[in-house]
């Protein structure tokens, strides 16, 4: 349904059409300043070239189920590609120069009545296998046991039906060695609308709960109700994405959960197998649509990069001076602190604090899944975020229908014009980073709401890099490990972690750009349970498997 006149479109209606990405005509903002140095981005689109050709098939209203999941389900540290969405889950195998569709997947269509919503990848055994977790809707989750690069439908123990799981992360939250899974849960547009959608002093919200489960490295997994996560104070909320990571640097992980009409949350881990919950300062009751970690600052607490929904203000004044009646009561009411854009939270205390207009990151337009990444292997941290169509009442003339990115010096990040450096018009939701053909360079995959999935190889100038993928033993899993790589005196901090952003998983590998050094001085590795181990004078130019007793493989770039 497309809208085309403003005098027959009730706020009842328009309420409707946002929720589908319709809206009306507000222009986008200015293009932002270009980085002090010379520094761009340059992507090529390249689906059929890599054998990467996937497409929704749903649409319609309310978020979709368009997800991309990275894992290397035959551990031969090339990354492989899940994606869901279309007619059905397809696993991708990277060959070393592309992706062709493995096979490995039993079909699971007729073992679900409800779509698939969403996926993880984890290695919930420690036997060194990515297994894998479907989640449908309306169902119990599905769980794929990895037994040398095939899979089969395995009990876990996850007998829980969910309405609209749509991500998971997993940690070590007990210190067992063994991986704990966390579960969220949106509502349902197409049964009835957030509570804060139809009033701002509600009392009870009206989301579907989220779950946390204890595994037991292979005997299964048990949902606990007594660590501290129930859905506290106005019920369960509009759960949009989650990260099971340290957050305070107490060597436990926590757990951010990123909300739809709600401030987030934060579970912090108390070491005694309960979560304090703590609920995010005001600037972030928003539309939360991300949940990226990363130590922007370099403190050795990563920021969240949480993404929304940014409209310039003056353009809706310019609006409600036109249309009052119509107008006035939904974009300020339903919408208002809403539409301020995307928060870059910067931890003080317990609590954090939004810096995402200060360092150039807020003015997004309507933003989903997002990455975090070093995407011109300079030593910096850039962002990208894929962005919802928003069609106006000329449809020749949609909204943010680029992709977003920025690079960042020194702190601040600069957007790049995405049609320049080569990004297509999408209707975007998950994201995912993955270097496919291991030289260097990060690319990237983006989800479409309804339409062809996007693949597009990094063809940008890059500086040295250090891939780095950290794996456990038998009785400790490698999720919750952090690393440190030192290069020409400057530290670079990376986290090693199982979460899903929006209907997005990246991969296990961590990229270090180096700039212009030609080794990594210092690398330290430190696993969840204590264990550190250094290495010096590791050549860049390389992806290596690290355990506890060292490194184990080393790839050059491009072999």
């Amino acid at each position: 349904m497309r809208a085309r006149s403003i005098v027959a479109i009730g706020a009842v209606l328009l309420a409707t059409l946002l929720v589908a990405g319709y809206v009306v005509a507000i222009a986008p903002a200015g293009d932002a300043e270009s980085p002090p140095s010379d520094t761009a981005l340059d992507f090529e689109e390249v689906n059929e070239s890599v054998g990467f050709e996937y497409a929704s098939i749903e649409g319609g209203a309310g978020n979709g189920n368009d997800g991309l999941y990275v894992g290397d389900y035959d551990g031969d540290l090339r990354e492989d590609l899940l994606a869901i969405g279309g007619a059905e889950p397809v696993l991708f195998e990277n060959t070393g120069e592309g992706f062709e569709p493995s096979g490995a997947l039993p079909n699971v269509s007729s073992t679900t009545e409800g779509r698939i919503q969403s996926a993880l990848w984890l290695d919930h055994d420690n036997d060194g296998s990515e297994d894998l977790l479907l989640l449908p809707r309306d169902d119990t989750p599905i769980f794929l046991e990895n037994d040398g690069g095939r899979f089969a439908v395995r009990d876990v123990g996850l007998d829980d039906e969910f309405v609209n799981p749509v991500g998971a992360a997993t940690a070590d939250y007990d210190g067992d060695g063994c991986l704990d899974l966390f579960v969220t849960q949106y509502g349902r547009w197409d049964d009835t609308t957030p509570a804060a959608w139809n009033d701002d002093q509600w009392t009870e919200d009206n989301g579907h709960p989220n779950a946390l489960y204890r595994g037991s490295c292979g005997d299964g997994f048990e949902r606990t109700h007594s660590a501290g996560v129930a859905p506290g104070d106005r019920g369960p909320h509009w759960s949009l994405t989650t990260s099971f990571v340290d957050l305070n640097d107490d060597d436990r992980p926590d757990i951010h959960v990123a909300n739809d009409y709600f401030n987030d949350t934060v579970y912090y881990n108390q070491g005694d197998g309960t979560f304090e919950r703590v609920r995010l300062g005001s600037h972030t009751d928003r539309n939360g649509m991300s949940s990226e970690v990363a130590d922007i600052r370099g403190d050795d607490r990563p920021e969240l990069f949480v993404t929304n929904i940014f409209f310039p203000r003056d353009r809706i004044d310019e609006l409600d001076r036109l249309h009052r009646q119509l107008f006035n009561n939904f974009l300020r009411n339903r919408l208002g602190k809403r539409l301020e854009g995307n928060n870059l939270l910067v931890a003080n205390g317990s609590r954090y604090d939004d810096v995402a207009s200060e360092v150039g990151l807020a003015e997004g337009g309507w933003g989903w899944a997002a990455a975090l990444a070093d995407l011109d292997s300079d030593g910096e941290l850039d962002a990208f975020h894929s962005t919802q169509t928003v069609v106006t009442f000329d449809e020749e003339d949609p909204l943010y229908e680029l992709p977003m990115a920025w690079v960042q010096q020194d702190g601040e990040f600069y957007r790049q014009d995405a049609d320049e450096i080569g990004l297509v018009a999408t209707d975007g939701r998950a994201v995912t980073r993955i270097d496919y053909d291991r030289d260097g360079a990060l690319d990237l995959a983006v989800a479409a709401y309804d339409g062809p999935y996007r693949f597009y190889e990094n063809n940008a100038s890059q500086g040295n890099s250090l891939q780095v993928v950290v794996d456990g033993t038998a009785e400790q899993t490698a999720v919750g490990a952090e690393i440190y790589a030192t290069a020409d005196g400057e530290t670079h901090h990376r986290f090693a972690n199982d979460r899903v952003d929006f209907q997005s998983q990246e991969s296990r590998v961590l990229h270090v750009g180096v700039g212009d050094a030609e080794a990594v001085e210092e690398l330290r590795v430190v696993w969840p349970d204590g264990t550190e181990r250094s290495f010096e004078d590791v050549a860049v130019g390389q992806r290596v498997r690290i355990t506890p007793d060292g490194i184990q493989d080393r790839l050059a770039y491009d072999d």
